[in-house]
């Protein structure tokens, strides 16, 4: 068998010496009840998930070490409090933006300062939640939220509504009743601005929750056919048909779905870790994150919904915006605004160029991400959520965003 009886002799010559010569007391029992405690520790198995546990603890803190903790289970720690939260500023924000802001009547007045009330009250919770939150993307999406109001905080204190120190709002009912009832200086347009139709401190609002119902509530995508959005059921709106502008509120099932696996495709490249030292995961990533891209163009082409169409629009042009960034990682606009992707190139590349566009609250994928939500709701819930569609035709009421419409009020 090519082991002689010589060799095996000597073999178990060795190890007895080896065993024996741990019994170096001076009665030898030392050395043996150690030896029987071992072996009785590997026999129950005790032994191997105390190894387990030490190397687990050693795998943690060397990446602790290096920086570079996991985002991705960050990012999927559970927040009922966030999540609870999110589903109800969902609801406020969303009845804002179904106000009749133009009807200065004392009782519409009241209706939209109790609106405005209850969305205060809703978000101040939602931020008091993320505060205490160990969840990275409800973190960020918080702050994102945060900074839209920061922003334009002078417009809102116009209408009686302030920054408090921990970053919650406070509100004063009778200046917000005194701006809706002044014709005089526009203090009840700002009111409209601020909470009224897509672009508004609001609707962004609504986004903002959405994605943080989504990363705090049960794992799940709220734009998935389980949860949907905050707040929101499952099923889809079918009352379209009644609306004498069907290519504005019709559904689109295909566009809904593309737009859910490309939201996907961005939150996993955002939340990886790039670098140069993992080119293979990230590629594999990316060439995903292509292919959900040129789904959701094609479905979009396609559609019959006015408002899906348009918000497309803004989506290539934020890629187009990016154009220079994406070259250099080997990624080519085509004509049609679909993207192809050159393999060597993007491992010959510098991961911190891809690193740059999907990391960070104003990197490209989180402007890609806003656009990819409002194709979402508006495929599946058709004109719901706002009485306005965006038309660059000329064709629609085109609603500026919120900064344009800052400066010129201001």
């Amino acid at each position: 068998m090519g082991i002689s009886l010589n060799g095996l002799n000597s073999g178990m010559a060795d190890t007895y010496s080896t065993l024996l010569g741990g019994m170096s007391g001076s009665d030898g029992t030392g050395g043996v009840s150690s030896l029987l405690s071992d072996y009785a520790a590997i026999k129950n198995g005790s032994y191997g998930k105390m190894m387990k546990s030490y190397y687990a603890k050693l795998e943690k803190q060397e990446a602790e070490e290096s920086g570079e903790t996991d985002q991705k289970k960050a990012g999927k720690i559970k927040d009922s409090a966030s999540a609870s939260a999110a589903a109800s500023l969902y609801k406020s924000a969303s009845a804002l933006g179904s106000l009749n802001y133009d009807d200065r009547s004392e009782e519409n007045i009241g209706k939209i300062t109790d609106s405005v009330s209850a969305f205060i009250k809703d978000y101040n919770s939602l931020m008091k939640s993320a505060s205490k939150s160990d969840n990275t993307t409800v973190q960020k999406q918080a702050e994102s939220l945060y900074n839209s109001y920061y922003s334009n905080y002078k417009l809102f204190a116009k209408v009686g509504i302030t920054l408090n120190s921990d970053k919650t709002l406070s509100f004063d009912e009778d200046s917000m009743k005194k701006a809706l009832a002044d014709t005089e200086h526009g203090n009840g347009a700002t009111v409209k601005t601020l909470f009224g139709g897509i672009g508004s401190f609001a609707d962004k609002a609504v986004d903002k929750a959405s994605r943080i119902y989504r990363a705090a509530g049960d794992g799940e995508s709220v734009t998935s056919s389980k949860a949907k959005y905050a707040g929101v059921g499952s099923s889809t709106s079918t009352s379209s048909t009644k609306d004498k502008d069907k290519n504005k509120t019709v559904t689109d099932a295909s566009s809904a779905d593309a737009a859910n696996t490309l939201y996907k495709s961005i939150e996993k490249l955002s939340a990886m870790n790039i670098s140069n030292s993992n080119k293979d995961e990230v590629y594999k990533a990316f060439s995903s994150f292509v292919e959900d891209y040129n789904a959701l163009i094609k479905n979009t082409d396609k559609s019959t919904n006015s408002n899906v169409v348009n918000q497309a629009g803004y989506l290539k042009n934020i890629v187009s915006g990016s154009k220079s960034a994406f070259s250099r990682i080997g990624v080519t606009i085509n004509s049609d605004k679909t993207l192809s992707l050159d393999e060597k190139k993007f491992k010959d590349a510098d991961m911190s160029g891809v690193k740059n566009l999907f990391k960070g609250v104003y990197s490209t994928a989180e402007k890609m991400t806003d656009r990819v939500n409002q194709i979402y709701r508006y495929a599946t819930q058709g004109d719901s959520l706002s009485k306005k569609t965006y038309n660059n035709g000329g064709g629609g009421v085109n609603v500026p965003t919120m900064g344009s419409m800052v400066d010129t009020i201001l």
